[in-house]
């Protein structure tokens, strides 16, 4: 089972990158597998608006409601994920985690625990990057520098020097990175996803135990 931890600030796009990304996944698998992407959700409320946005879309999803999962809710996304590749023997598993959560902790937690290497793909707020980039410079790290893609989304909301400033920044946090400035909302092509699967399916490679 490949797992994919999604990391972003609350509001960068992670759930309309999600839904994408899920859906290529699902199309290239082409039947060879029953259920080929299961999503964890990681969310503080059980009203979660992103839970049932993707349970509507026919997606199969498990939650964790009772916290973070990459401090507090630790030993329950063990669990769970456990009982994900026992139930449903999915190819692929995408977690996405709280707008504040660590994406590197979570990382970090799967191979000491569950002795698996996951990969990374994190998004970038071009239109708000500066704004959290000034009060949360350690979180926007714990965001960045271990991830294996790097979108950095709401091009449209940005002109051309900010864009280039954002990416430039983002980058250096993890230069060996897939970066890849993205308007979330618009449709991404099939060789788009199938870059950013090859770049995330080489980071589970690299440290692998």
């Amino acid at each position: 089972m490949k797992i994919i931890v999604l990391g972003g600030f609350l509001g960068s796009g992670k759930t309309t990158v999600l839904l994408q990304f899920a859906r290529y996944l699902i199309a290239r698998s082409a039947g060879k597998t029953e259920i080929p992407v299961v999503i964890l959700e990681n969310e503080i409320s059980e009203a979660g608006v992103d839970n049932q946005l993707l349970t509507q879309n026919d997606f199969t999803v498990e939650n964790i409601f009772s916290g973070c999962i990459c401090c507090t809710s630790a030993a329950q996304m063990e669990d769970t994920i456990r009982l994900i590749e026992e139930k449903y023997h999915p190819e692929w598993l995408l977690i996405e985690a709280t707008g504040m959560a660590s994406p590197n902790l979570i990382r970090q937690e799967l191979r000491a625990d569950l002795n698996v290497n996951a990969a990374i793909l994190a998004l970038a707020d071009a239109k708000r990057w500066k704004r959290v980039l000034r009060a949360m410079p350690d979180f926007v790290k714990s965001q960045l520098h271990e991830a294996s893609v790097i979108l950095v989304n709401k091009i449209d909301l940005v002109d051309e020097g900010e864009l280039s400033e954002v990416c430039a920044q983002a980058a250096a946090y993890q230069p060996s990175a897939l970066l890849c400035p993205v308007c979330a909302l618009q449709p991404q092509e099939d060789d788009f996803w199938e870059k950013t699967a090859a770049a995330l399916e080489h980071g589970m490679t690299e440290g692998q135990i």
